[in-house]
């Protein structure tokens, strides 16, 4: 697995929950921060990534589907049923934009 291709993925997803009028990513460049959080060898991270990828297994997904856009009712529902997985997406978003704004 790309962890940096699911951290991008993560970034996306959680932006798009929370998408505007709160967050305008377009100037954001989502692939340097996954790139950034993966890099800075952070274990919020790695965790993270572990437990989203722990969960989509566990609930049927094709695990090429980490590194593709998180899209669906399937993958909606899977978010909003684990709170936890929101907090592992919020991880990343935090080491991404510590890691960006250094």
């Amino acid at each position: 697995m790309n962890h940096t291709r699911i951290a991008a993925e993560a970034l996306r997803y959680r932006l798009n929950l929370v998408r505007r009028p709160l967050v305008d990513d377009s100037e954001w460049d989502l692939e340097q921060m996954a790139s950034q959080s993966v890099t800075a060898a952070d274990p919020r991270v790695d965790a993270a990534i572990r437990r989203v990828a722990t969960a989509w297994m566990r609930a049927g997904f094709r695990p090429e589907g980490l590194c593709e856009p998180w899209h669906g009712d399937d993958v909606d529902a899977l978010f909003h049923s684990c709170p936890d997985l929101v907090d592992a997406l919020d991880d990343i978003v935090r080491v991404a934009t510590r890691s960006f704004a250094a």
